[in-house]
């Protein structure tokens, strides 16, 4: 691998770092705000990891938020790779968006702190987290596309 090619490497996994920090404290401090504003444990349900084994039922608030920034982190990355091989950051940032939606089903199921599987309104609250989630992928992503377009002129 030239030198060239390995600060061409270097960015493109800052960018996938950048693109996982901002989408994943938006989605965080969404559902927080939505969680303080309604009561519904939305918030919860995203640090929640009493199904991870190896892991204490509870953990600090910010080390719990930094494995959410983790999972978003690398999501990110592979949201950034998938839009250089197929332009599409809007579309693709929605598919993501609502696909990590459905975690919603499982994540409820496997802790009693958090909404029950059946709270519609929370699974707005939800979606809603998840779509905005994905919107700002599919912005950063647009940027993103246009200043590696760019560098190519």
């Amino acid at each position: 691998m030239t030198i060239k090619q390995q600060r061409i490497w270097i960015v493109e996994c800052m960018y996938g770092l950048l693109l996982g920090l901002i989408s994943g404290f938006v989605l965080g401090f969404f559902l927080k705000w939505i969680q303080y504003v309604t009561g519904s444990l939305v918030y919860t349900l995203l640090l929640n990891i009493d199904f991870v084994p190896f892991l204490p039922e509870r953990l600090p608030e910010p080390i719990e938020f930094a494995l959410h920034l983790f999972v978003a982190i690398i999501i990110a990355w592979i949201y950034s790779l998938w839009i250089r091989i197929s332009p599409h950051p809007w579309k693709y940032g929605i598919y993501i968006g609502v696909a990590s939606s459905l975690l919603f089903i499982p994540l409820t199921l496997m802790s009693d702190r958090v909404p029950e599987i059946t709270d519609i309104v929370a699974y707005g609250y939800w979606l809603a987290g998840h779509l905005l989630y994905g919107l700002s992928l599919g912005f950063m992503g647009t940027l993103l596309l246009k200043r590696q377009n760019r560098q190519k002129q």
